[in-house]
């Protein structure tokens, strides 16, 4: 049997947030073709009984200095670096037929001795384009390392794409840009674990699900209270938002203050978050092309409100269907909740329509294309 090592930045079980449960799809899916091992740094909550074998890797932050200096990705490094010696006596032992990196940046570091394997790298963003949008959010030095992240990206990213036994991306635009720099791309886009629908409460609130500890949702998160809620609150007095996800808890001090704002901070099962929930919301305007949070929630049956910034990252079997609201604005989007409160029958049409347009997200079709492409890789030295 074809054996795959899948290299993570963290532990992807338990599969809790977007990140973690795009890994732990990948690799369960995979995992019914072939023999697979999932490594990552040794950080972050681990689940001991995950589905498919794990080996944590001895990890502790590197410093910074050598990582922004080097023409490599610095969040590569990050990661990478520490790591190097037990990835390459890991490597030795399992001996992959093909090497899985989740994320494009750590491919950018792969150890040359890696590179005889077939190498399969994830572009769970386009970083050059992800990073550029970061540039505006930041001030002094911070701005500056931020260019120099994006200009580094422009570099390494297209030569890692250009290198790759086969490239996945998570959405149509995303492959464009990929086919510009090689022809081995195959989409996977987010899939979602399909259950039952449940219509939201009549008296439900609306909720800002997000992980607290990625820049662009603290932004969106401190526009959305400063810029939208109020608007939202003068139409509908009664209305509230609930903030949830991981670290959520670090900003209780500067949201929580705002009428009608409660903040649950992290949580081990969002089930209960998404029951009370009347739709949920995502106003980011920077960050990565493809949220997983938006498929997730309508899959749980709760419509959501969006920017125009995170609609683009949406999968084909959603982006056509009337299941959504898109707000360009603290205006439109603010209005876009208040309807989404008020008119019950207009909400439940268009969440229904979503959980259906999810039926075909389910995580075994998102990722069969991808999962048929790693089986067909060339191993060396065995003929095709």
């Amino acid at each position: 049997m074809r054996r795959v090592l899948v290299v993570s930045v963290e532990p992807p079980w338990p599969a809790h947030h977007g990140g973690r449960i795009r890994t732990a799809r990948v690799a369960e899916a995979l995992s019914a073709h072939a023999e697979v091992l999932v490594t990552f740094p040794e950080h972050g909550e681990r689940q001991d009984d995950a589905p498919v074998p794990t080996r944590p890797l001895p990890w502790s932050p590197p410093s910074a200095v050598r990582t922004r200096a080097s023409g490599r990705p610095h969040l590569g490094g990050h990661y990478l670096l520490p790591v190097a010696d037990s990835l390459a006596a890991l490597h030795d032992e399992f001996r992959p037929d093909a090497v899985y990196w989740s994320h494009s940046y750590l491919a950018a570091w792969a150890p040359a001795w890696s590179r005889p394997v077939p190498q399969v790298v994830e572009f769970a963003n386009i970083e050059s384009r992800r990073l550029r949008t970061l540039v505006t959010s930041a001030n002094g030095w911070q701005r500056v390392a931020r260019r120099a992240e994006a200009a580094k990206a422009a570099y390494w990213e297209p030569r890692v794409a250009a290198r790759a036994a086969l490239c996945v991306a998570l959405s149509e635009p995303d492959r464009a840009v990929l086919s510009g720099w090689t022809r081995r791309v195959v989409v996977a886009p987010n899939g979602v674990d399909v259950r039952p629908y449940h219509p939201s409460p009549a008296d439900g609130y609306v909720l800002a699900l997000a992980s607290y500890d990625y820049e662009p949702n603290v932004l969106a998160l401190r526009a959305l209270v400063r810029d939208v809620w109020p608007l939202v609150r003068a139409r509908l007095p009664e209305a509230r938002l609930v903030v949830a996800g991981r670290r959520s808890e670090a900003l209780g001090h500067e949201v929580a203050a705002a009428p009608g704002v409660t903040v649950l901070g992290t949580l081990d099962d969002v089930a209960e978050a998404y029951a009370g929930a009347a739709l949920t919301v995502a106003p980011a305007t920077t960050g990565g092309g493809s949220q997983l949070k938006l498929t997730e929630s309508m899959s749980r049956g709760r419509a959501v409100v969006m920017s125009p910034f995170a609609a683009q990252g949406l999968p084909d079997a959603v982006r056509g269907a009337d299941a959504y609201w898109v707000g360009d604005g603290a205006g439109p989007f603010a209005e876009a909740v208040v309807e989404a409160l008020r008119d019950l029958p207009v909400r439940h049409a268009r969440e229904r329509a979503a959980w259906h347009a999810c039926e075909a997200l389910g995580w075994p079709h998102a990722v069969r294309a991808l999962v048929q492409a790693v089986d067909a890789l060339e191993t060396p030295g065995v003929a095709s």
